[in-house]
């Protein structure tokens, strides 16, 4: 069932299309599924027709439906989505395919900070450092080789117990236990050939290419707090950035003219 959105303190428009994404990536409405008409949202939600139509139009753009004019709206038959502009977990990103998302490995190592994750999560050489390395699976098969590196002090406030993160997302933990919300991250993506030790738990012949995705996320304070290197199977995934532009270049025959 979906909840009224006006029980939230976001814009009617978040909460509804969160609302709805939730329904979506928990099997309420199944892939191929047909969502119910524009009214009985609007009474489901008890918003406006304009709330939903807006609602809608983002999950579009996300890729997780399909509006068809005179017919409906249905839920995607689709690859695992990933949508650039959005920051969302890898859990969500399986589910929202309608697949079952799991973990099949999962370790945590303590390390201490070398340059590059010094620089990332702003702490000093020799700082320590806790990763977690996890293989995410999709109905069973290995889809994501992760590790997402996190400051030990950090680690040790949110108290979390490490078996919740075969279940469960950091970002989830972070907010439940801290209060931290993950408010935006800046990613670099590269197509590299996954080394040996990844290939071999992503079930990838010798020299397969994967998506290398590294990642700083950061709070509201733009404070970092999670560093992330993860590998993708290219033929698991759709991704999706969506593009601004271009600009309208001004005519330089007119340039000065009202």
């Amino acid at each position: 069932m979906l909840k009224s959105a006006k029980s939230e303190r976001k814009t009617l428009t978040e909460i509804s299309q969160q609302e709805l994404r939730q329904a979506i990536i928990g099997g309420t409405f199944r892939p191929g599924s047909q969502l119910p008409t524009e009214a009985e949202l609007c009474e489901m939600l008890g918003v406006s027709r304009t709330v939903v139509r807006e609602a809608l139009r983002v999950l579009e753009d996300d890729g997780l439906v399909a509006r068809r004019h005179g017919v409906g709206t249905f839920v995607r038959n689709h690859p695992i989505l990933k949508n650039l502009n959005f920051n969302f977990g890898i859990t969500e990103m399986i589910e929202s395919a309608g697949l079952k998302s799991g973990t099949s490995l999962l370790a945590l190592q303590k390390e201490i900070a070398d340059k590059e994750k010094a620089e990332q999560l702003r702490v000093k050489l020799g700082t320590p450092l806790v990763t977690v390395e996890r293989v995410r699976t999709a109905d069973g098969r290995p889809v994501v080789y992760s590790l997402d590196t996190l400051t030990e002090s950090l680690v040790q406030r949110a108290g979390f117990d490490p078996q919740l993160l075969l279940t469960e997302s950091i970002y989830n933990l972070l907010q439940k236990s801290l209060g931290q919300v993950i408010e935006y991250g800046i990613a670099r993506l590269l197509p590299v050939t996954a080394p040996q030790h990844v290939a071999e738990k992503l079930q990838l012949p010798p020299n397969a290419l994967t998506l290398y995705i590294v990642q700083t996320d950061y709070s509201s304070e733009d404070q970092p707090l999670v560093y992330s290197c993860e590998y993708h199977l290219p033929d698991a995934f759709d991704f999706v950035v969506w593009r601004r532009g271009p600009t309208r270049l001004r005519d330089s025959t007119n340039d000065g003219a009202p």
